[in-house]
């Protein structure tokens, strides 16, 4: 029978010499050793590391593929495959659900320097008041919550009258947990007065919603009396300060 030297073996099969003695020193691979330390492989071999090459590929762990050479029958064999192909599933959703987020996260950065200290008309998006703490866990959306302050205006002042956590209903369907929230009270106004403003405090927003308001009264639009705030991006200035800059969103809803 041919014997093929550990560089013959590397050079066909397009694994390197150190990946060959890492697969022997797992126990996957066993070459015959020479008097004089030189590793020989046989065509077997070859075809095995073919395959550890193609389980690899599959992203199967090292330990799976000794358990599909060696340890396996036909049934256990179709079961790890069946097994991987859930985790492939999962997996595949998850960088699905993270692409989504990543791409917000752009439209975030596009959003702050188009609004920035200007005023414009957008609806506050629907969203879920999360009120459950214990469903926020089971869910496991926490980060993805978002707290809300409610403010009511009057004459020269706002105050603020409550704080909700909401769970934006696009990130809902994105996670495919609408069905569980359909019980969940939601918040949305179809038309709101939006600006984003740029603080060094993120609780310094009543002067930016009597500006809103003011704003609003110049362009004849009535406000419902209420607003809503939310701080959604937190850096460092870029001035030799590095202070803290708080960009903070404004939601005024107007009257229909």
């Amino acid at each position: 029978m041919k014997k093929y030297s550990i560089g013959e073996v590397s050079g066909r099969i397009g694994l390197s010499p150190d990946t060959l003695r890492f697969y022997e020193k797992k126990g996957i691979i066993h070459p015959e050793k020479k008097k004089n330390g030189y590793r020989t492989y046989t065509y077997d071999d070859i075809l095995k590391l073919l395959k550890i090459r193609f389980y690899r590929r599959l992203d199967f762990s090292i330990e799976d593929i000794e358990q599909i050479l060696y340890k396996s029958s036909f049934s256990s064999h179709r079961n790890l495959v069946r097994k991987k192909i859930k985790e492939e599933k999962q997996m595949a959703e998850k960088h699905r659900q993270a692409l989504l987020y990543l791409n917000q996260l752009q439209k975030l950065y596009e959003n702050v320097e188009r609004s920035l200290n200007r005023f414009d008309l957008r609806p506050l998006p629907l969203s879920y008041m999360m009120t459950d703490n214990y469903l926020i866990n089971d869910l496991e959306i926490s980060d993805l919550c978002c707290p809300y302050q409610e403010y009511r205006l009057a004459e020269n002042c706002a105050q603020q009258t409550g704080e909700y956590v909401l769970f934006s209903e696009d990130k809902a369907s994105a996670m495919k947990l609408n069905q569980r929230l359909k019980n969940t009270p939601t918040l949305y106004h179809e038309k709101c007065i939006y600006t984003i403003s740029e603080l060094k405090s993120p609780v310094s927003i009543p002067l930016e919603i009597l500006k809103a308001e003011e704003w609003a009264k110049k362009q004849g639009f009535p406000l419902f009396g209420t607003a809503y705030s939310s701080c959604i991006l937190n850096c460092i200035s870029d001035d030799q300060k590095k202070e803290s800059i708080h960009y903070t969103e404004l939601y005024l809803p107007i009257k229909a």
